[in-house]
């Protein structure tokens, strides 16, 4: 946290003394709050990768917040998007909207290490529902809980090194068909 807060703080004076009124943030604002009931991961969701160094460079100025949105498809096992962009450092909050109508199609959005997605979803398999069909491992590097039918869920972490890391849902049987890629950008 401390950390943290030096990078924020070396940030903010670095912005101000490169130059007043710039405004450089090109990142998608945060959507307007909806009726839909969210659920909101744990507040000890996996961390993604080590705090960046305190050095204003460290920090890039238009990457420091993201916003993303992905959906299922229906009463499908598909994302609505194959593919998702960071940049290195953000901090990503994804917001998971579960657009099903039937009970069996739960989701969730599981960021997991490239060539870990069928170790990750067993593992998931073996956990109970209130678990989230999730087991927080070092090959796990962020997760939501699940979405019921309807409903949104959202999980906040820090993007990883750069990279194409792949995402899935861990309901069982889910996983094969409910996959995209994160790119991660330098």
């Amino acid at each position: 946290m401390r950390t943290f807060i030096i990078i924020v703080a070396l940030g903010t004076v670095s912005l101000a003394t490169a130059g007043c009124g710039k405004d450089n943030d090109t990142s998608k604002p945060a959507p307007p709050p909806s009726a839909t009931a969210t659920a909101v991961a744990p507040a000890a969701t996996p961390a993604i990768a080590p705090a960046p160094s305190a050095s204003a460079s460290a920090v890039p100025e238009a990457a420091k917040k993201v916003e993303l949105e992905i959906a299922s498809v229906g009463d499908t096992m598909f994302y609505d998007k194959k593919t998702l962009t960071v940049p290195t450092g953000a901090q990503v909050h994804l917001t998971l909207k579960n657009n099903g109508k039937l009970a069996v199609m739960q989701h969730n959005w599981v960021l997991v290490k490239k060539g870990t997605e069928a170790k990750v979803a067993l593992a998931g398999m073996e956990k109970a529902p209130d678990a989230g069909y999730v087991v927080p491992s070092d090959d796990v590097l962020a997760y939501t809980p699940l979405a019921a039918p309807q409903k949104s869920v959202e999980v906040t972490f820090t993007a990883p090194a750069p990279g194409d890391y792949p995402y899935i849902c861990t309901f069982p049987g889910h996983y094969v068909m409910m996959k995209g890629v994160l790119t991660v950008t330098p």
